[in-house]
């Protein structure tokens, strides 16, 4: 059945919130679901009864997670946050010194940091630059070679939106024998990403954005011919597993995605993962894609026609639901409160010395959210 947007996302009737790129709006269903989730611990024993439901839930969402990113349910694992897992593959890769760790300097810290710290270690840390805001795979011929121990890319641009050529960068990845890393933190939801068949090794995603769930969990791809080749960073009871789990004596580490599961995974912030997803799923991942993409374009188009200095592309192989834009003689910041004070919610950035806005429109949005935006960017910059 179809779901209503007024009644899923009540916000929208009060507001043009064009930031999911900050945080989505989680449906009023997930919320509602997981609240009688959360209120069966006033009613039903808690262990082992609810306990063992949560595993239940874990065991449910993990092929449902899997399909949103093209993965097989054995190859996806959940983690408190994209960060913990970036920082699982750089601690399992290890790479030494004389080694080098290619990155681009749209990505997000998260991807950024842990390896900048690699320079202790006599690791270089090589920067792929965007020309204009577009980086393409092109532009690492040359900075990947048969040194390079791992790069690491966004499928989607946190601060401008530019959609990766991340299919492309992976072979040449691998053709010098390099793993890739793919932040989808900002594309999964409504990009189609084929995890398996790029031939990715490793994937982080959040759920707080696109995906209209909470902060507390989010999701790790392992492709599944490296399980067996990388052990676990960190270990806890559910690193082996089975009647393995609860024994002090002994530690068999598990040959499963679950592996990477040292613990309790955050059950309440998956279950609303689920129930965010059926949502979505009721709208149709052709029609969020398709939807998210044209609401993007006219904000793109329109900040052009209205003056401001756009930092996306706006060719279709690079397009996402990000814009960002800078306005001559009004900042990001300006921006954002005037904005704000229309009721039209943006994010001010501010990256490699320009000042401006991110505006993120989601398939909630409608063609006057953005004419809203605009007609409201129109006044404060004439």
């Amino acid at each position: 059945m179809p779901i209503s947007i007024p009644a899923e996302f009540p916000l929208t009737e009060k507001s043009s919130y064009l930031n999911t790129a900050g945080m989505g709006l989680i449906p009023a269903s997930a919320i509602a679901a997981t609240r009688e989730l959360y209120s069966r611990h006033l009613t039903d024993i808690p262990y082992p009864d609810i306990f063992n439901e949560f595993g239940e839930i874990i065991e449910r969402a993990r092929p449902v997670a899997a399909r949103w990113i093209g993965a097989e349910p054995e190859e996806l694992s959940f983690q408190p946050n994209a960060s913990t897992s970036q920082n699982f593959v750089l601690s399992m890769v290890d790479p030494k010194k004389g080694e080098n760790v290619v990155v681009d300097d749209l990505g997000f810290p998260s991807g950024t940091f842990p390896t900048i710290d690699l320079a202790r270690k006599g690791v270089e840390v090589r920067w792929v630059k965007n020309r204009g805001g577009v980086i393409t795979a092109g532009d690492y011929e040359g900075v990947v070679d048969r040194k390079t121990n791992l790069v690491i890319v966004s499928l989607v641009s946190w601060v401008n939106g530019l959609r990766a050529e991340v299919e492309e960068i992976t072979k040449i990845a691998h053709e010098n024998g390099a793993l890739c890393l793919v932040d989808s933190t900002h594309g999964t939801g409504y990009v189609d990403i084929d995890a398996d068949g790029w031939d990715l090794d490793f994937l982080a995603s959040s759920n707080y954005k696109w995906l209209l769930s909470t902060h507390g969990s989010s999701e790790f791809f392992c492709a599944s011919r490296h399980l067996h080749r990388f052990s676990p960073p960190h270990l806890g009871w559910h690193t082996a597993g089975g009647k393995q789990a609860l024994s002090a004596e002994n530690l068999d580490v598990a040959d499963t995605i679950r592996k990477f599961e040292p613990g309790n995974p955050d059950y309440i912030s998956v279950f609303t993962l689920t129930q965010s997803l059926a949502a979505m799923a009721r709208v149709g991942r052709k029609k969020i894609t398709a939807r998210t993409l044209a609401l993007s374009k006219m904000v793109n188009l329109g900040l052009r026609d209205l003056g401001l200095d756009v930092l996306t592309p706006t060719e279709e192989k690079h397009a996402s639901g990000i814009t960002f834009a800078c306005a001559r003689k009004v900042s990001g910041d300006e921006l954002e409160q005037r904005l704000r004070r229309a009721k039209v919610y943006v994010t001010a950035r501010s990256y490699h010395g320009r000042s401006g806005i991110r505006v993120s429109p989601y398939f909630y949005n409608n063609e006057d959210d953005v004419q809203v935006f605009l007609d409201a960017i129109k006044t404060i910059v004439r």
